[in-house]
């Protein structure tokens, strides 16, 4: 849907220039004598076909800037996991990445299709091949499929890494409580965790 109202705007956006630039033309440029029905036809589509390109030549070379926000990484998410994005660049610099493939891997790993990679990038469909290609050749992994799974995996056990270490904090902050004169009072400084339930049935002792 809003593809096709974009695209009757544009072509409403380009037969109106034509259609002013084809006045502009006749009142100032050609004589009362030229100012016929064909001629003026001929002009309005020439100016139509020269509007129209003119657009899309801007659109292919220019519209990717348009259409991305500003900044080095700004690519649209599928879902804001920036873990990901993390991994894969500290893992580009292992592998020799270069940033255009860096980006790409970025890209793949959150889940987007060449087709929509080139897209974003304003790039050919050949060169997100290409860039892929190199990417698995400098990680040693096979497919996308590989890439995804290796990256996500490596998050699942930062995950888990962090949830240990939470719990290990968590259960240090209750033995310090349990061991004071005074558990009753000092409960009320220990975070929720799985082990609040111990901590007060040992304050209620």
């Amino acid at each position: 849907m809003a593809t096709t109202r974009t695209a009757v705007i544009g072509i409403g956006l380009i037969l109106l220039v034509a259609f002013g630039k084809t006045a502009l033309v006749s009142t100032f440029f050609l004589d009362e004598l030229l100012r016929t029905g064909p001629v003026l036809l001929l002009l309005y589509l020439t100016f139509t076909v020269l509007t129209a390109l003119a657009i899309f030549i801007l659109y292919h070379f220019f519209g990717h800037m348009i259409s991305q926000p500003q900044g080095a990484n700004a690519f649209p998410k599928p879902q804001d996991d920036p873990g990901k994005e993390n991994l894969v660049e500290m893992h580009a610099r292992n592998w020799g990445l270069s940033k255009a493939e860096t980006e790409v891997a970025i890209l793949v790993v959150k889940g987007f299709s060449n087709a929509e990679i080139a897209n974003m990038r304003g790039s050919a469909l050949s060169t997100v091949k290409s860039q892929l290609g190199s990417i698995y050749q400098k990680s040693g992994l096979e497919n996308r499929y590989q890439l995804i799974a290796f990256i996500t995996d490596e998050v699942c056990d930062a995950a888990k890494a962090e949830r240990h270490e939470q719990n290990a904090k968590h259960r240090q902050a209750l033995l310090r409580v349990l061991a004071s004169p005074n558990p009753e009072e000092n409960a009320a400084n220990v975070p929720a965790g799985p082990n609040a339930a111990v901590l007060s049935l040992k304050a209620g002792k």
